[in-house]
């Protein structure tokens, strides 16, 4: 990827705030809170918050709901890409703005692979109908569905021309990240840090991404 000088520095700066984030919460004020003694950091802040919450069914429903839809925005601009591959018969000619969604999801897809070996946080809870200890540092939920629907948006205002159609999709996928975002740390299944964390990662994702397409 190429970057100019000035438009490095939002996303450059976000990744360091999300690197020492991910450490503070791996070593500050961890304590054995979790399921089966498992250590968790931020340990007050995170344990007063998952007191209080609890766990809640239907906001875990809601959350997958969000996240599905997510997964559909994925496969129209992949299908898009297919598209304009089968038309072009080249790769290049699919243009940076599908590219870069490409890049982004595959990136996605790694840090969740990653993370899912690298247990700085387990779930709060073992939820109904599970059995065992799930890593949830960051949460996937937030992770994808603000790196979806926020790269979507700076895609759908260089795809589309009619501004009309670019304001309700951006209306809906702002709506659907808040819903998802709250409906998450509702549902009682992640620590407080791990929904932060999610949306820490995604920005600087979406601000590599909108780095990457910018003209």
């Amino acid at each position: 990827m190429k970057f100019e000088k000035n438009s490095s520095t939002k996303p450059i700066c976000l990744l360091l705030v999300t690197v020492i984030f991910s450490v503070l919460t791996a070593f500050v004020d961890k304590a054995a809170i979790g399921p089966e003694g498992t250590s968790v950091g931020f340990s007050s802040l995170n344990g007063a918050v998952a007191n209080l919450l609890g766990y809640n069914e239907m906001f875990d429903k809601i959350s997958d709901l969000v996240m599905v839809l997510a997964f559909l925005v994925v496969a129209f601009f992949a299908f898009m890409g297919v598209v304009r591959l089968v038309q072009t018969k080249s790769i290049s000619e699919v243009g940076k703005i599908i590219l870069g969604l490409g890049m982004l999801y595959l990136v996605v897809a790694i840090i969740y692979v990653a993370f899912s070996k690298i247990p700085i946080n387990y779930r709060p809870i073992i939820p109904p109908g599970e059995t065992e200890l799930e890593t949830s540092y960051p949460s996937s939920h937030v992770l994808i569905i603000c790196s979806v629907f926020g790269s979507a948006i700076i895609a759908w205002k260089r795809l589309f021309a009619e501004k009309s159609y670019v304001r309700i999709l951006t209306v809906a996928a702002a709506v659907l990240m808040v819903v998802g975002v709250c409906a998450r740390m509702l549902a009682g299944v992640h620590w407080a840090t791990d929904i932060l964390a999610g949306i820490l990662f995604s920005l600087t994702l979406v601000s590599v991404y909108a780095a990457y397409i910018k003209d």
